[in-house]
């Protein structure tokens, strides 16, 4: 009867599991933030205790998952506050820009020079000079721009807010963004799911009925000359 109820117990767990990835998002098996690295060791902890511990039902289980979905769930509403999503998520960083090495980046992530390099051959790149620019990602991967390529591009808007820290990448302000939103027709950028900067390439913008728009159009730059950041 044991070995039965531990079965069940372990099935009801993974199904569960399941449950949860479904309903927190596919994103996350891609990739994991602090707040997945979290729930990933919570889960574990909450299946694993149950299982084993003959005191505790599959009812145990069941009510332990759905306290932490929802407080999962909770967590990721409270992420559309831009200062609780940086607090919580993090954000990305350069730790390479224009060739040089941004060695604040480097002490605040504890992030060793054979580490880097480590990450550097993981893309395909053996030396310091083809690197151009290196970004760390929240994920603890790293995005390598080599000498000669296409210039990154920026994620201007994301779900109706403007992202400040692709701002501060770019050398832009929020008012060249508004300008150029209302340039492609848009009220502000809550009509908007996302919208991209690609230098010498364009602005790709999704609005949040769908539309897709495309354009190599910027306004003059004698126009905003004033407000392009230093």
């Amino acid at each position: 009867m044991q070995y039965f109820e531990i079965a069940v117990k372990l099935i009801t767990g993974m199904i569960g599991i399941l449950v949860f990835l479904r309903i927190a998002g596919k994103a996350q098996m891609a990739q994991l933030t602090p707040l997945d690295t979290v729930s990933a060791f919570v889960i574990g902890a909450l299946v694993g205790g149950v299982l084993y511990n003959p005191d505790m039902s599959v009812w145990h289980i069941l009510f332990a998952l759905a306290v932490w979905t929802g407080f999962n769930l909770f967590i990721r509403f409270c992420m559309r506050s831009k200062v609780l999503r940086r607090l919580i998520k993090g954000d990305s960083v350069y730790l390479v820009k224009g060739g040089a090495i941004n060695f604040k980046a480097f002490k605040r992530n504890s992030l060793e020079m054979e580490q880097f390099r480590l990450l550097l051959r993981q893309k395909g790149v053996f030396s310091m000079f083809d690197v151009d620019d290196v970004r760390f990602e929240t994920n603890g991967a790293i995005t390598v721009s080599e000498m000669g390529k296409v210039s990154d591009s920026y994620l201007l808007v994301n779900n109706g807010a403007i992202v400040d820290s692709s701002l501060y990448h770019c050398g832009k302000t929020r008012q060249w963004v508004l300008r150029h939103i209302k340039h492609y027709g848009y009220d502000s950028p809550t009509n908007l799911f996302c919208m991209e900067w690609t230098p010498n390439k364009g602005f790709y913008l999704v609005a949040k009925n769908g539309d897709v728009t495309r354009g190599n159009e910027e306004i003059p730059v004698e126009d905003i000359a004033h407000e392009v950041l230093n």
